[in-house]
């Protein structure tokens, strides 16, 4: 089998309401669809999630690149693992970041293995079927004062326990919020997401102990992408367990980390990471030195949720940071199950999902 095309298109999801946080507020996402096509008419699909905060891209750039790309790949051979594994080498050699796109490749490719060998994307890398997975809910800064208690209350009844908060934005009532809703719900765990809001350990260690006695799980991202010191620094002064998101994106990042005692725990994101076998990765890592894990998104459809489904089945994440299908308008994507906050992980051939234009 031979790869004959690679094409992405535009893919941009409407947002049924506007999802704030501390660098960004979101309406639409305008990202890319992307398609492998074989000789022998088996097709591909992948999500290209382009967080321009996070990884640096856009739309636009992602078609322009991978038109650079289909250059290096057209012609190559499809028939295993070790194929897939050559060409997003390949790729990653030709070009640089790019890594919601290359997710994006990557899972076309396996898409279009798995059609082959007839198993699950999960199966081709040895992880371990789930039978389903129950995510947790979080509040962008819209969502915090609007029904809050019966947002909670209701994602309780369906078994969530973990409860996000975006923080950074205004700070005193973001406090007065956080107490109440302990006070309120004192068993649920609240974990804060921060984007990077913090200049300094300092800033970031006043709002913990202005926070006070509101028990917090973890602190996600509270200071600058790049300012790992920060962050171990931070780590070394508060009880609080320090998870870090922007500042992780790879293996090699997450290395770093560790040698700088600078986190506890890692938000892994295939958009940050470029795919699957970086996950992989990263996950054998963290097993090897202790350090948890849990699987975050950049906001996608179910195609992008599709493939966050088949990294769940990899290792053992603390949480699923996904999106609900609720937070968009219908993108023409089939072949999830949903039922509330918990989804199946899809157990057909590939990526299990297909995609129809509108």
């Amino acid at each position: 089998m031979i790869i004959k095309t690679l094409t992405a298109e535009k893919y941009t999801l409407k947002l049924r309401k506007p999802f704030s946080y501390h660098t960004l507020t979101l309406k639409h996402l305008p990202y890319a669809l992307v398609r492998v096509t074989t000789d022998i008419g088996i097709v591909g699909i992948g999500e290209a999630a382009l967080a321009w905060d996070v990884t640096g891209e856009t739309q636009a750039g992602a078609l322009a690149a991978t038109k650079l790309i289909e250059l290096i790949i057209t012609g190559s051979r499809l028939l295993e693992l070790e194929d897939v594994r050559k060409l997003m080498t390949n790729i990653n050699e030709y070009l640089a970041g790019n890594t919601g796109l290359k997710a994006a490749i990557e899972s076309a490719l396996l898409d279009v293995l798995g059609q082959t060998k007839r198993k699950p994307i999960f199966a081709l890398l040895g992880g371990k079927k789930r039978p389903f997975v129950r995510l947790q809910k979080t509040f962008s800064f819209e969502e915090m004062s609007d029904g809050l208690d019966s947002a909670i209350q209701e994602a309780q009844k369906q078994g969530v326990n973990i409860f996000k908060f975006k923080v950074g934005g205004d700070t005193s009532a973001e406090i007065d919020i956080l107490r109440a809703t302990r006070k309120m719900f004192p068993s649920i765990d609240i974990v804060l997401d921060a984007n990077q809001a913090w200049d300094s350990p300092a800033s970031a260690l006043k709002f913990l102990k202005v926070l006070g006695s509101v028990k917090i799980k973890w602190f996600e991202q509270p200071l600058r992408a790049q300012d790992y010191d920060g962050l171990a620094t931070l780590r070394s002064k508060t009880n609080v367990s320090i998870i870090a998101d922007e500042s992780c994106h790879n293996l090699w990042q997450l290395k770093i980390l560790h040698e700088k005692n600078a986190l506890d725990l890692v938000n892994i994101k295939l958009s940050k990471c470029g795919g699957l076998l970086e996950a992989q990765r990263m996950i054998g890592y963290c097993h090897k030195h202790g350090i948890k894990y849990m699987l975050g998104d950049m906001i996608q459809s179910d195609v992008g949720t599709a493939y966050n489904l088949h990294a769940a089945c990899l290792g053992d994440f603390v949480s699923y940071d996904l999106t609900l299908p609720s937070r968009l308008r219908s993108p023409g994507v089939s072949g999830l199950s949903w039922n509330g906050y918990t989804v199946e992980v899809p157990a057909k051939p590939g990526l299990g999902v297909t995609y129809r234009r509108a």
